[in-house]
């Protein structure tokens, strides 16, 4: 299995032979009524993300897609028009992919919409079976299965992964990323509070693949979103994702859409301390 991160987009392709998954997360859907709260005015932000996205999968052509949560935006409920929107989007898709959907935090009713051949997937995600390796898929702010101690590696969203960058004389400017990392030894104990005792055992060979999987975090699709400055300290973060405490962030690799690799999470971190104290 080779996993390919798309450059200049929010996505990624899992292939193997003639096997096709293209990954995407954090869509929202309906972002439009946070803008118009805040007196921005953007009818057709949706259709435009839907267009864009349409075109990507055409290009890239996916055997399967999978949704990382996160969809559509509003946590309760859907307007009229969400709701065509994210019908016809799901039907587009289907046309030549399979889809599923892992439930996000955003995702509350989501199988109204969803037509009866997309599958949704509990907030929980699921393994990816490949011939070479498997892979865990989840949307990140609820806790994995007992499925992620048989993984190579884990893909998730939920964070909306950004640094900011500042050049002289110049205003900061924010920039989503993706994030390479791994596990900190808590993560050990963290997977038998959740999912008990028994299910790691005192097994070494378990707590050595766990501690050697590989963790990728896709940025979110949608442009617009405020993202998590992760060179900046955020403790709203650290306390509302359960995974996310467990990251070896210092340690984190960070790279932008256009793959360009930016180094290490503590080091970027280390020069915007620097910047702020300079000035």
């Amino acid at each position: 299995m080779h996993l390919e991160i798309i450059k200049n987009e929010p996505v990624l392709l899992l292939h193997e032979e003639s096997r096709r998954v293209l990954v995407v997360g954090d869509l929202h859907i309906g972002y439009e009524r946070v803008l118009f709260k805040q007196d921005y005015y953007s009818t057709n932000l949706a259709a435009r993300i839907t267009s864009q996205f349409e075109q990507l999968v055409a290009d890239l052509n996916p055997t399967e897609i999978i949704i990382l949560g996160d969809l559509k935006h509003s946590l309760r409920d859907f307007s009229k028009q969400e709701f065509q929107q994210i019908a016809q989007l799901l039907l587009n898709l289907q046309q030549n992919a399979t889809v599923t959907i892992i439930r996000g935090n955003h995702d509350a009713d989501l199988e109204l919409v969803v037509p009866d051949d997309t599958q949704i997937i509990s907030s929980r995600g699921f393994r990816l079976r490949f011939k070479s390796k498997h892979v865990y898929l989840l949307h990140g702010h609820a806790i994995p299965s007992a499925d992620i101690l048989s993984c190579d590696s884990l893909i998730m969203g939920h964070i909306h992964p950004a640094i900011t960058i500042s050049a002289l004389k110049e205003k900061s400017s924010v920039h989503r990323v993706w994030v390479k990392t791994g596990w900190k030894p808590t993560i050990i104990e963290a997977l038998r509070n959740w999912l008990g005792e028994e299910a790691l055992g005192s097994e070494d060979n378990v707590v050595k693949k766990v501690m050697q999987m590989k963790v990728l975090i896709i940025p979110a699709y949608l442009d617009l979103l405020q993202g998590h400055i992760l060179n900046a300290d955020s403790p709203k973060l650290q306390q509302g994702t359960p995974l996310f405490r467990h990251l070896s962030k210092e340690n984190a690799e960070i790279i932008m859409l256009d793959l360009t690799p930016l180094g290490l999470l503590s080091k970027l971190k280390k020069k915007r301390k620097k910047r702020k104290e300079t000035f």
